[in-house]
């Protein structure tokens, strides 16, 4: 059996090393740094010293001018950062113009009429055009027939032509009135919706002219209806119906279809 004194020397060893700062098996030792020695209180050696300084410092080479002034070492260091926003500004995009990009637009919309004019000129396809333009045409000359005869058995019945204009006129009286009236109506609106500063001046003054441009079509319109000739003719009924008498291939003087 162990004494007591044994025992408590035992647990003082055991309280030493709980005591002790832990370290790390896997933390290695640090390698000395050179030059990291503390300073001596020696005096340093002069025949080392001036073998260092003698390997250190280059021999200044006297017969190649004169040494360059320390100012001049900054000069590059300031003039980096120019360099730098010069690169800068050059690897940005110079943009785009308007007139440029509305200029290409109007070029590519001309090589594509061009392209459709060079096809359809060498195209084998106008012929055929051509007769489908006949075939349309007499398709459209023995409708305007048909339905001319109609027309004037109803202008007969109706009292003749000057019964038939009359009703015309009427009728074309009472659109006049109804677009006047709507187009007095939205005058009215543009013209609040100005005083309120919704809408500017150039907005008001062009819907007046198109209004004038409106009212000289209508007066036209009447003079034309009033100049016509008693007779109901296959021109009358054709304007009428806002057909084109050239398109349809009808001519007015000899009262006849063209061709």
């Amino acid at each position: 059996m162990s004494t007591p004194h044994a025992k408590r020397r035992r647990l003082d060893e055991a309280n030493k090393t709980l005591h002790k700062p832990f370290k790390s098996p896997f933390r290695t030792p640090l390698k000395p740094i050179v030059g990291s020695d503390p300073p001596s209180s020696d005096p340093p050696d002069v025949s080392a010293t001036g073998s260092v300084d003698i390997i250190s410092t280059p021999t200044p080479n006297l017969g190649k001018g004169p040494t360059p002034h320390p100012g001049n070492a900054a000069t590059p260091s300031l003039a980096r950062p120019k360099l730098v926003a010069l690169t800068r500004n050059s690897g940005k995009r110079a943009p785009s113009k308007p007139s440029l990009t509305r200029e290409i637009v109007r070029l590519r919309n001309d090589i594509q009429i061009l392209n459709q004019a060079h096809a359809l000129i060498t195209s084998s396809k106008e012929q055929d055009m051509l007769v489908l333009i006949d075939r349309w045409r007499g398709a459209s000359r023995a409708a305007a027939e048909e339905v001319f005869a109609t027309t004037r058995d109803r202008v007969n019945r109706m009292g003749g032509v000057g019964a038939w204009q009359e009703r015309e006129r009427e009728q074309r009286e009472w659109r006049m009135k109804a677009d006047r009236e709507e187009m007095e109506a939205e005058r009215e609106r543009l013209q609040e919706a100005r005083e309120n500063g919704e809408i500017g001046d150039e907005v008001f003054e062009e819907y007046e002219r198109a209004g004038e441009s409106e009212k000289m079509g209508e007066n036209e319109t009447e003079t034309f209806k009033a100049a016509a000739d008693d007779s109901f003719t296959m021109d009358m009924m054709l304007k009428t119906l806002n057909i084109d008498l050239e398109l349809i291939g009808y001519n007015k003087e000899l009262q006849r279809w063209d061709g």
